[in-house]
């Protein structure tokens, strides 16, 4: 009798002994671009709600993208069962191009999952980002161009738009290809300005102001923050030099609302694509499910945000009908 209770009771507990041979916290390498943010504060809380054994390996590359091979050997060592990686800069430096990578130079026998890549597509992530096929997945955080163009004609006309970026920045000549694209068919006006490098490839943070201020000399309805690590990372230097040349911004990440002088902005919030990341390590690590087999996913529900700060300085309030459904902030 006994031996037949014990077999039940065997039989009800046996689905849960995978996850209980787990002896120590899972590890997760997180290789960071310039600190931690609201996204990786939304990671930390997911985690946390659900008691997720982990152990968090913090790893700050402060804009330096050339530590990555030293992280990546370090990651190994440790036998980590999982990493994340901030940015596109960071991510093609891990995983590789899906047309160019090796497994000496790249990871392919760990699970990979990123956050904080616009365009896993145009980059050269994956063809698809519903089938990544391949050891990661992760979280877009950008909301998809024709409904932030929307967003600017909600508040004011779009005849010129004018753009700054990053050229040594994969990621920023990407999205300048496709705001292109976008003012070809949609019969706007595109101005654009790269950022000069110095003799080592670097992008040059002081000639920001001198280039907001030859964007202004054009007159163009908005200038456009796209994704850019660069001017994220100088988003106060950036966005307080449209501001003194009267230069309304839209952003389309939200730090450069909240912690900088960008007008308006459709975007993710930060803290939501954290908790998604978070969801998306707690269905490779717990629930054992294979990275390639996750799609790689955005948010369905974007903020429109308007700093009333910045609307006042420039005299330029939002229209009621988006003032009825904006977030204000000041």
């Amino acid at each position: 009798m006994n031996r037949r209770r014990d077999l039940i009771l065997c039989t009800l507990l046996c689905p849960a002994l995978p996850a209980m041979a787990q002896t120590r916290p899972f590890r997760i390498y997180m290789i960071l671009y310039r600190g931690e943010t609201a996204v990786e504060k939304g990671f930390r809380d997911y985690l946390a709600q659900h008691k997720l054994p982990v152990e968090l390996i913090v790893r700050n590359i402060a804009q330096d993208t050339q530590q990555i091979p030293k992280l990546v050997d370090e990651a190994r060592s440790m036998n980590v069962d999982l990493i994340y990686t901030w940015g596109t800069p960071i991510t093609l430096a891990v995983v590789g191009n899906y047309k160019e990578r090796s497994a000496q130079q790249h990871v392919t026998d760990i699970p990979i999952l990123f956050t904080m890549v616009s365009s896993p597509e145009a980059s050269g992530l994956v063809i698809s980002r519903n089938a990544p096929g391949r050891n990661f997945t992760g979280v877009v955080h950008v909301v998809p161009l024709e409904q932030q163009l929307g967003a600017i004609r909600a508040y004011l006309p779009l005849r010129r738009m004018a753009v700054i970026y990053n050229p040594a920045e994969i990621n920023s000549r990407l999205n300048v290809n496709e705001l292109h694209r976008a003012a070809a068919h949609d019969k706007f006006e595109l101005i654009e300005l790269a950022i000069p490098l110095d003799s080592h490839g670097k992008p040059i943070a002081a000639t920001l102001p001198a280039l907001v201020n030859e964007i202004a000399r054009q007159k163009p309805d908005v200038l456009y923050l796209r994704p850019d690590t660069f001017i994220a990372a100088n988003r106060k230097v950036f966005t307080a030099a449209a501001l003194e040349a009267r230069l309304p911004i839209f952003a389309a990440t939200e730090v450069a609302l909240r912690d900088g002088l960008a007008l308006f902005g459709l975007v993710s919030r930060y803290e939501n694509v954290g908790q998604l990341a978070g969801r998306k390590a707690e269905q490779i690590l717990i629930e054992k499910r294979a990275p390639q087999d996750l799609p790689i996913d955005t948010l369905v529900r974007f903020s429109y945000v308007v700093n009333m700060t910045v609307a006042k300085k420039l005299d330029l309030y939002p229209p009621l009908k988006v003032a009825n459904y904006a977030e204000i902030i000041h």
